[in-house]
């Protein structure tokens, strides 16, 4: 029999070294619903990390069609929606008997473009326990006529939709998926605990309140299980995310808390990350929230417009969310308040009324704006046409204008938000700039991925490798030409890259023999770039329309000490390109006059004296920009991530380059 493959598909992301944290939680507890059935005989299984955060879209449908499944059950959300049903139909047709499952927030009743998909066989709208042995039970008659809160395709590929409501699932049905390995934390040590579903509030925003639509608690002794694990000697967790929509809310989480403080001890891990209601929390509430290890929490302040946040369906009283923050700031956890941008009722005079009082009232420690997401299954979408909202009908459902908020007044809002707490939303780090060491292959044939493929364009050896490197990229990728200038070779790589691995990100480098024409730019973007992807999407109107950032440039120039003639290069390329200056070389003096971002090519050994000196000066002069010191040693990364962060690489995923010059 067949096997059935859940997939999970990560946010997007630009640093490829760095594992999404993207754990298969909702697949775990699906496949715990499915063992309680003994006489079910379904195989089933989870595409691990090493394939689904790390393959980009060629790679990843090779791997997946490897396996054989005979039906893929995709989880949905707004980030990966498009790119896994872009997967989909890839797979259907190179293998037209299989079938595809949907689930998660982005499969509701009225989210009809997901679906209408012609890749969807069938759709379950919220919890899928109840339902998912019968499901996959019946795939082969397709006999769904009687199962509650599904759709499906007819024998003649018409949409049937069941929109009566499931029975609610026993939390404690079944094992908590961590504990038989059927899932596992991210390779960091993250891991996301669920202790409730459903959620006390109603907010017109958000549709979690209607996929629980009560509220339920895993009992006492089943976290305490998983606490056990969680806090064992031989546990490497690290970090530890609540994943209730607002913890504090929920019955027994004083007796929660302090059975995490209790069996964390003196313990630095794991850290605990949540969801908070500022306005409900007690000076009592501190002490045990600090012995529960509390290193940060989300506080959903959204507006101090008492009249959008009653449109919003919004309750909480901002003085005492104020307060509650200030408490929180105390004990060193770090808040992030979040606060929306495009809220029906609010003006860009209110919302910049909001950013003056959490100016005064110092309510943060980081600001993080939210576009308003006309989200699938919410009042919002409901009511939009009544409520005058007009948003993108595409993830992430960008609001784009509300009769008090006119579309030119939301990118406004959001600078004047960067501008008020300076900061940069649409900050891009650089790639790494590793381009020697262990991680560089033999031939192509010696990875199971390529990372990163440096190629001289003006020769013809790279057309050797070239389809295998298109059918074995990463997701991230970096493409990185070197050597000789050559813009019909680069654009034929960079478009065949896009036309394959169209959901990815690239990061195209340049270390030229000249820094190229502006032409090239422009000619790269028209054949490779698609500003309709999600990734770019997401980043309007911060970004103007039709923006790409899913391709990024960089350019590889030699530091010369020139200041004139660096920012005359800086000027030429800074709409287009980053500009990292190039330290061939250790000079003491020079130090402290390098800007970043900035290569360090340095033929240096990592325990030789003057290395180390030259690492002390880079740290006191730049360790607070250090993710734009890059280096060309994988050896002098680690180090210096180290130093300059605390950072711990082991975890990291490994490059896998690949040169063709």
């Amino acid at each position: 029999m067949k096997q059935t493959l859940f997939v999970q598909l990560p946010p997007p992301r630009f640093s490829f070294e760095i594992p999404p944290t993207n754990i298969p939680l909702a697949a775990g507890f699906l496949i715990a619903a499915l063992g309680r059935d003994p006489e079910l005989t379904l195989k089933v299984d989870v595409l691990p990390p090493e394939s689904v955060d790390v393959l980009g879209d060629k790679a990843l449908c090779s791997d997946i069609l490897r396996r054989e499944p005979g039906i893929i059950a995709f989880s949905l959300y707004v980030w990966n929606v498009e790119r896994s049903l872009f997967l989909a139909s890839t797979i259907k047709r190179r293998s037209p008997g299989t079938i595809v499952l949907v689930g998660g927030p982005e499969v509701t009743p009225d989210n009809r473009w997901v679906l209408d998909h012609p890749a969807v066989d069938l759709a379950v709208f919220g919890e899928g326990e109840s339902r998912i042995t019968t499901l996959l039970g019946s795939t082969q008659k397709r006999a769904f006529t009687g199962v509650p809160g599904i759709a499906w395709k007819d024998p003649k590929r018409r949409l049937q939709v069941n929109t009566d409501s499931p029975e609610p699932w026993n939390l404690d049905a079944c094992e908590y998926p961590y504990l038989d390995r059927r899932i596992n934390p991210s390779p960091d040590g993250t891991l996301f605990l669920e202790t409730m579903r459903g959620c006390p509030f109603r907010c017109k925003y958000c549709y979690y309140h209607k996929a629980s639509c009560s509220l339920r608690f895993h009992s006492n002794e089943r976290l305490d299980k998983v606490l056990d694990f969680v806090y064992s000697p031989e546990s490497k967790i690290r970090e530890m995310y609540l994943m209730d929509p607002t913890f504090n809310a929920r019955k027994g989480f004083r007796r929660l808390l302090r059975s995490m403080a209790r069996r964390r001890r003196r313990s630095e891990y794991p850290k605990l990350h949540t969801e908070l209601r500022a306005d409900l929390l007690e000076s009592s509430d501190l002490p045990v929230l600090q012995k529960a290890g509390l290193a940060s929490a989300e506080i959903g302040l959204q507006s101090t417009n008492q009249e959008a946040l009653r449109a919003a369906g919004r309750k909480g009283d901002p003085e005492k969310i104020a307060v509650g923050v200030g408490l929180l700031k105390q004990i060193g956890v770090e808040v992030t308040t979040g606060i929306i941008v495009g809220l029906p009722r609010d003006t860009p005079r209110d919302f910049s009324r909001t950013l003056q009082w959490l100016n005064k009232k110092e309510a943060y420690s980081v600001v993080h704006p939210f576009v308003l997401s006309i989200l699938p299954g919410t009042d919002f979408r409901a009511n939009a046409e009544q409520l005058g909202l007009v948003y993108d009908p595409k993830p992430p459902y960008h609001i784009r204008s509300t009769p008090t908020f006119k579309s030119e007044k939301i990118q406004s809002a959001l600078l004047e938000c960067e501008q008020a707490f300076d900061m940069e939303m649409d900050y891009i780090a650089p790639p790494s700039l590793v381009d020697r060491g262990p991680e560089v292959l033999q031939s192509v044939e010696d990875g199971y991925y390529v990372s990163k493929w440096i190629v001289n364009p003006a020769r013809e050896t790279w057309r050797k490798d070239f389809l295998q490197v298109m059918e074995k990229a990463s997701d991230p990728f970096t493409l990185w030409f070197k050597g000789e200038y050559h813009k019909e070779h680069m654009i034929e790589i960079l478009t065949e890259f896009a036309n394959t691995n169209p959901h990815a990100v690239v990061h195209v480098v340049l270390e030229l023999q000249e820094p190229p024409p502006m032409d090239f730019f422009e000619a790269a973007l028209a054949s490779a770039g698609n500003p309709d992807l999600f990734l770019n999407r997401s980043y309007f109107p911060l970004c103007g329309e039709g923006e790409v950032v899913n391709i990024n440039f960089c350019i590889i120039v030699p530091d010369t000490g020139n200041t004139a003639g660096k920012r005359a290069i800086s000027r030429k390329y800074s709409s287009f390109a980053t500009v990292i200056w190039d330290s061939p070389e250790y000079r003491r003096d020079l130090v402290t006059r390098l800007e970043t971002p900035m290569l360090i090519s340095w033929e240096l050994e990592s325990h030789d004296v003057t290395f180390k000196r030259g690492l002390n000066r880079l740290l006191k002069f730049h360790g607070s920009n250090h993710e734009e010191v890059l280096f060309r040693n994988p050896s002098h990364v680690r180090i210096w991530k180290r130093l300059a962060s605390g950072w711990n690489t082991d975890w990291q995923f490994k490059e896998s380059i690949l040169q063709s010059i």
